[in-house]
């Protein structure tokens, strides 16, 4: 991979996303000098705050009850053991932090900070004197064993949700990028279902060679409902073989939440009308519906597409390939369960809406700027063509 060198007052970091393993939008960041081992880390733009697991960090589980410790501990590996970084400062506790998900089912306590280096693979730069709250207790509530899986990986809010430590507010306050604006945007996808696909995050600007077609711009309706930091879009136009799929809701329809730490695709569009219009059916047990080949062999030129209208009323399409989407076999032989649940009444674009768009967001906006991406080579070359 050709090494990503931004432009001045902006900084880069490799993202990936990877369908049959986890459709969240993962970094791997390894802290400290000398660096450390890669810690996977969620790259979240639907959370606040951002933190690691500390040296003997303990995640407790195995309760049904909310607030009760159960019988299950594990110590978290891996973990940032930042005393022995050389390039550390801190603790701080100023930075000490306590953060819920999943309506209290997961707690973690982080009772302090450090600023230290978070150095990347692929040949990106180092980002150094960055804070992060370090946490020694996660609570996972119902869990038989302790999930292990699950964390360490830890929420990264690229956005500003206003619970410090966060990175690019952080950036902005050092003055080492120019604008609020971050973007992110992946390359193609390859063609083993099992590798990677790569992607950028970019804080500071929008690049105009990363993407195809329109760019739109739509606003942020998350400003709407004083929800700071999070990124809520009028629903799309879902379409299938140039189709339009109903919703199956009548009246006011969902907004949108983008969501790159989330999986999959949450849409309120009307189940029998999707099934109709893809020829897929549903793998049931599961409200999920199934594509008629294996994973490794749905073909990548078919999926969903997403049409947004911007506010100067051009449209955007983003195509979502069915492949992007596979979670696993399905519940039929040669079949392939696909991670999207239909005739919701909410709306949710997770990692895999972010694997095939660009998206640029600006807190300041109120906005979000939306095109097809997963453009070849798009995440191999430095961006070019700045706008701050």
């Amino acid at each position: 991979m050709v090494a990503i060198a931004p432009a001045a007052s902006t900084l880069a970091m490799p993202v990936f996303y990877q369908p049959m393993v986890d459709q969240q939008v993962i970094a791997n960041i390894s802290w400290g000098t000398p660096a450390q081992g890669a810690i996977p880390t969620v790259v979240d733009t639907g959370s606040y705050g951002f933190w690691v697991s500390g040296p003997n960090a303990t995640v407790n589980s195995g309760s049904p009850y909310l607030g009760v410790m159960g019988p299950c501990n594990e110590t978290v590996k891996p973990a940032f053991q930042w005393p022995e970084s050389t390039s550390h400062t801190g603790p701080y506790t100023e930075g000490r932090a306590t953060f819920a998900y999943g309506g209290g089912g997961k707690i973690i306590n982080c009772p302090s900070a450090v600023n230290d280096t978070m150095n990347f693979d692929g040949g990106y730069p180092s980002i150094d004197n960055i804070q992060v709250a370090v946490c020694d207790f996660t609570h996972i509530k119902d869990r038989a064993t302790t999930a292990s899986w699950a964390w360490p990986r830890s929420p990264a809010l690229t956005g500003g949700g206003g619970v410090p430590p966060e990175i690019h507010p952080e950036l902005l306050r050092q003055g080492r990028v120019g604008s609020d604006v971050f973007s992110m945007w992946f390359d193609a996808p390859p063609a083993d279902i099992n590798e990677p696909q790569m992607g950028t995050l970019l804080f500071g600007a929008v690049p105009s060679d990363k993407y195809t077609g329109e760019l739109v711009t739509v606003h942020n309706a998350g400003v709407d409902r004083e929800e700071k930091g999070y990124y809520y879009v009028a629903l799309p136009e879902v379409r299938a073989g140039g189709k339009a799929i109903p919703s199956g809701l009548s009246g006011t329809q969902p907004e949108c939440l983008v969501d790159s730490g989330t999986w999959g695709l949450t849409l309120p569009t009307d189940q029998d009308a999707f099934f109709a219009a893809t020829g897929l059916e549903a793998d049931s047990p599961f409200i999920a519906p199934r594509y008629p080949k294996a994973c490794a062999d749905i073909p990548l030129d078919d999926g969903l597409e997403l049409v947004f209208t911007g506010k100067d009323g051009k449209k955007a399409s983003v195509k979502i390939p069915y492949r992007s989407m596979a979670e696993g076999a399905g519940q039929k032989p040669d079949t392939c369960r696909l991670n999207v649940q239909l005739g919701d009444p909410g709306c949710t674009f997770g990692g895999t809406f972010y694997a095939s768009a660009f998206i640029a967001h600006s807190d300041e906006a109120a906005t979000l700027q939306i095109a097809q991406g997963a453009v070849a080579g798009s995440a191999k070359s430095a961006p070019s063509k700045l706008r701050l």
